[in-house]
């Protein structure tokens, strides 16, 4: 693997695929990992009637990138070169597009552990991705 994408929610497990995808990058020439945060479009119309589509995608980008700064400091840490995204819409759509256009070689990713009758019902983003994608996906509990 030497160049793998790592979806960052924020979240532990998120960390922990970055982790994982740090150890097994740092030994490959010209290794290097992509983070990327996707944030969800606004469902509601209301805020678009207040503030203009460019600002509402301002600042999801700017959330993203809030979310990002810790990642890229590990792998700076680590010597390993860091690409960082911010994208827009529905996570596993974006997730397996992002891999595919970027021509990363894996995906390692943390899962939420929402349960199985939660993932039934609200869906496993994880699960979503490892259907979409073209390239080996690792899932970090």
């Amino acid at each position: 693997m030497k160049n793998a994408l790592i979806p960052i929610d924020g979240s532990p497990a998120a960390l922990r695929a970055l982790a994982l995808a740090l150890d097994t990058v740092r030994g490959q020439a010209e290794g290097q990992v992509h983070v990327l945060n996707v944030q969800a479009p606004m469902l509601h119309p209301w805020p678009g009637k207040l503030v203009s589509p460019d600002m509402i995608a301002a600042e999801l980008h700017s959330q993203g990138e809030k979310l990002l700064a810790q990642p890229g400091s590990m792998a700076l840490a680590e010597g390993i070169a860091c690409v960082p995204a911010v994208r827009i819409g529905a996570a596993a759509e974006e997730i397996a597009a992002y891999a595919a256009e970027q021509g990363c070689d894996a995906i390692v990713m943390g899962t939420r552990g929402m349960g199985a009758v939660a993932g039934l019902v609200m869906g496993s983003v994880a699960q979503k991705v490892v259907h979409l994608a073209s390239v080996p996906v690792t899932l970090v509990k």
